[in-house]
């Protein structure tokens, strides 16, 4: 099965724990200000890594960072010829090693990307000098970076946003001067870094040169760190062969800070000194071998030593060789679309007709792999040795082929895993509901660890051995058994969602937004989008959750999970802004997100929609096994709840009444149902002041306290209800 039609398969996973947390955070309407205080309690912590899989190596203890990544390729208002080819994936890829755990260690919420639409001026403006001041602290690190166009004119330098226009740039662009002040007076880290890449080939206007550009550069304040990817006269250059296509400029510094740069001591420890050093030696030194000038440039007054990243490729090893005895691989393929993988990471894919080429590896030997999906993956142990450039071959030559005992012992696991679990029948116009037992569960999983014994490498066992396990509730061995599937096959993308997915419903959306952006390099899927959604949402970073279940309802307008975690995100920051327009208008945009899960959740729709639907909603990650018609109820109650709310406030008591009562119609039990839709009732008698609404209100409001009296909102609902038989006296109702 090829990656482009997995869709159905990996569907399922962007649910994972999202019935259990709807209702939770429905609950907390209006407790935003809670999870702020912990926040507070919880900044300038420091971060400390877990080294449960690398018992023996201490890795350093890193400051808390919050970084800004910008990267414009597309620009509205140039012509062709002056658009770029890498600044938009450089960016990328600066942000995956500025999250990974042996890299920047910055937590993911703590870096905002900015790029393709989204790296307009407004956007640029608003994080560089909104956000970054108000969340950095003096404990903390800053890195700002941006690659992508810079002019002048009028002697003042600015960076170009992709809504830029060249004839009204001092409206449209970034003054490079405002970035400079904000970063020197305004953001209160301790350690602060601008990186850079803005000088390239072609000329804007008049005044766009590169000798120009540099001496904006020069001029901004000495107080931190500032980074280029040039010198004086020197143009920035980009390669398609570099790796996976790159500037050379941040594939060395995304390099530098992936461990590479630490040298002289080699303790774990990326400092700016390091990283000054091996990106300029390594630039200049690769586009020379092209015949080309360029030369990073380093200014300000910085501490060398201020700590910037970690990194493990020093760690635990005696007298390694100097980092400056380098060498290059080229690797070639017998087959297109081979994802490579190098000691382990993915560093793009080889096709028979372009080689990619690896440049400053370590000396010393090196484990190459091949993944092509449906064969066999081809491995290789190759020494680089020091100055040299060594060409890797991969023969992708075996389909994969499993041994006959073990696929029998798969397909009955199969049978009970999916079969037995169909609550479904194709002939019924409405779904039937029938539990999955918890036998059939467990037999299922006895069939796949016996098919991984009979044969290692069936990598499908491992992946059903790991659903298992995840609607059991065992975690820990689900994320073991997806882990063993990605052994055997590091490209499986299927294996790496639902590690993400298992990783989020066991408290740790970090570790899961790692994994799917991983993911999203081989198979960037509407799916996988949502999925990032729901990590940014499980978070509380609303703004990152609504940036990417928009991304994924760009590529798919039927996306539902993405409806609901922007529906639910953007009604969380409507919640806690100031009233006025905007407030409104976020509330009113939630409940179009809110209705569109709603309609593309309707089992009255299509029955190829609605068994679609059905086999993504049948509960894994949910704490308990749930049938998947229970799974259904709770997502459409979460809706209607968000769209009851939605409708309160935006001052339509009516309509949020009906959408209230729908939502306990498909919940009878949830007692915060009951209570919505009393507050509405409430509302609606401050409106009427007739018997009806008070007399629903109260009976709402017992309703709840009978479900559960020990909810934080069971002292309002009693208060609530103690007023309404006052007034009731009043009005003899």
């Amino acid at each position: 099965m090829s990656r482009r039609s997995r869709r159905t398969v990996i569907g399922y996973a962007a649910v994972v724990a999202c019935v259990a947390v709807l209702a939770a955070t429905l609950a907390a309407a209006g407790r935003s200000a809670l999870r702020q205080a912990e926040q507070d309690r919880t900044r300038g912590r420091d971060l400390v890594f877990e080294t449960a899989d690398r018992e023996t190596l201490q890795l350093p203890t890193v400051p808390r960072g919050y970084a800004l990544v910008i990267g414009v390729g597309e620009y509205r208002n140039l012509d062709a010829s002056r658009q770029l080819l890498f600044a938009q994936s450089d960016a990328e890829a600066m942000y995956r090693v500025l999250i990974s755990h042996e890299g920047g260690a910055f937590p993911p919420e703590n870096v905002r990307l900015l790029t393709g639409a989204r790296a307009t001026l407004a956007n640029v403006r608003q994080a560089v000098e909104e956000w970054l001041p108000s969340v950095a602290t003096p404990a903390d690190r800053v890195v700002v970076y941006f690659a992508g166009h810079g002019f002048v004119q009028n002697g003042r330098g600015y960076l170009a946003p992709t809504d830029v226009d060249p004839r009204r740039l001092e409206e449209t662009a970034y003054s490079m001067a405002a970035l400079g002040d904000v970063m020197a007076n305004r953001v209160q880290a301790h350690w602060k870094v601008l990186l850079t890449d803005a000088c390239h080939s072609g000329k804007i206007n008049a005044e766009t040169t590169n000798e120009a550009l540099d001496l904006q550069f020069s001029r901004l304040p000495h107080s931190f760190l500032t980074l280029t990817a040039t010198r004086e006269r020197e143009q920035s250059h980009e390669d398609p062969d570099l790796s996976t296509g790159f500037g050379f400029f941040t594939y060395f510094l995304t390099q530098a800070w992936r461990g590479h740069a630490d040298n002289d001591p080699c303790d774990g420890r990326i400092t700016a000194d390091e990283v000054i050093e091996y990106v300029r030696t390594n630039v200049r030194r690769y586009a020379r071998d092209r015949q080309l000038s360029q030369t990073p440039t380093a200014r300000g007054d910085y501490d060398p030593a201020m700590l910037l990243g970690v990194g493990t490729v020093c760690l635990g090893t005696v007298d390694r060789e100097s980092p400056s005895l380098l060498g290059t691989a080229v690797v070639e393929a017998n087959m297109d679309d081979v994802d490579l993988y190098i000691d382990g990471d993915l560093v793009g894919t080889v096709s028979r007709d372009r080689p990619l080429t690896i440049p400053r590896l370590s000396s010393g030997l090196h484990e190459f792999m091949g993944v092509r999906e449906g064969y066999e993956p081809d491995t290789k142990q190759i020494m680089i040795p020091p100055g040299q450039e060594v060409t890797v071959t991969l023969r992708i030559r075996y389909p994969r082929r499993i041994r006959e005992a073990a696929l029998e012992l798969g397909e009955r696991g199969e049978r009970l895993l999916f079969t037995q679990r169909s609550t479904i029948n194709p002939l019924n116009m409405l779904p039937v509901a029938r539990s999955q037992s918890i036998e059939d569960l467990e037999r299922a999983r006895e069939l796949f660890e016996e098919a991984l014994a009979e044969d290692s490498a069936y990598g499908k066992a491992a992946y059903h051995l790991g659903q298992v396990h995840q609607l059991l509730g065992d975690y820990r061995d689900s994320q073991d058994a997806y882990r063993r599937a990605l052994e055997i096959d590091p490209s499986d993308v299927d294996a790496r969602v639902q590690l993400g997915a298992v990783l989020l419903e066991s408290g740790d959306p970090d570790a899961a937004i790692r994994e799917l952006t991983d993911a999203a390099r081989l198979d960037p899927t509407d799916e996988l989008q949502a999925m990032v959604a729901r990590a940014y949402w499980d978070k509380g970073v609303w703004a990152d959750a609504v940036t990417w279940a928009t991304q994924a309802i760009a590529r798919d307008a039927s996306n539902a999970q993405a409806h609901l975690w922007k529906a639910d995100a953007l009604r969380q920051m409507a919640a806690v802004m100031e009233r006025g327009a905007q407030r409104q208008a976020l509330y009113r945009e939630a409940g179009e997100d809110y209705r569109a899960f709603l309609n593309l959740t309707n089992f009255e729709s299509s029955l190829g929609e609605r068994l679609a639907f059905h086999f993504i909603g049948f509960g894994v990650g949910r704490r308990r096994h749930a049938d998947r018609e229970d799974a259904w109820r709770s997502l459409r109650t979460a809706g209607y709840l968000g769209l009851c709310i939605t409708e309160q406030r935006t001052a339509n008591p009516l309509r949020a009444r009906e959408y209230c009562r729908r939502a306990v119609n498909y919940s009878e039990h949830d007692p915060i149902a009951h209570f919505l839709l009393g507050n509405v009732n409430r509302d609606l008698f401050n409106v009427y002041q007739t018997c009806e609404y008070l007399s629903a209100a109260a009976r709402s409001y017992s309703r709840m306290l009978e479900l559960n009296e020990h909810l934080v909102e069971a002292d309002n609902a009693r208060n609530y209800r103690e007023q309404i038989t006052g007034i009731a006296r009043q009005l003899r109702c």
